[in-house]
């Protein structure tokens, strides 16, 4: 049997291993150290253009997020959007965390699950 990765971001694989409270708990110290995801700049966002608008309570999303080497597929939700771009309020453990993406990366939980290359195909350029 191969195990497989769970996350690009880290070194956690699907074999079924059981780690204790010290080890999570440096896994977390290592893990809130990590690359964060690229996040869309001001310039990209442009609110003078498109204007921001909010809505609550949020609601519930899957987006993908970019990061360094590697595309992540999160659960969210968006409390924040523009005409192009969301803001996406996530969660990695106990820590969260809002990354602005483009619209056409994120769809509503329960909507269009099958749409996403990654949903489709069930791998990313890290389980190869």
């Amino acid at each position: 049997m191969v195990a497989k990765k769970i996350s690009c971001r880290s070194n956690i694989y699907s074999s079924g291993v059981v780690v204790n409270p010290e080890q999570a708990k440096a896994l977390h110290a290592r893990y809130s150290k990590r690359a964060q995801p690229f996040g869309l700049t001001l310039e990209e966002l442009d609110f003078k253009n498109f204007p921001l608008r909010n809505g609550y309570p949020g609601i519930p999303v899957r987006a993908w997020l970019r990061f360094p080497n590697c595309a992540e597929l999160v659960e969210g939700e968006v409390f924040a959007w523009t005409e192009r771009a969301a803001e996406v309020t996530w969660k990695d453990g106990p820590l969260t965390y809002r990354t602005w993406v483009w619209a056409s990366a994120v769809t509503r939980r329960g909507e269009a699950i099958g749409r996403n290359l990654g949903e489709r195909v069930n791998r990313d350029s890290n389980s190869e």
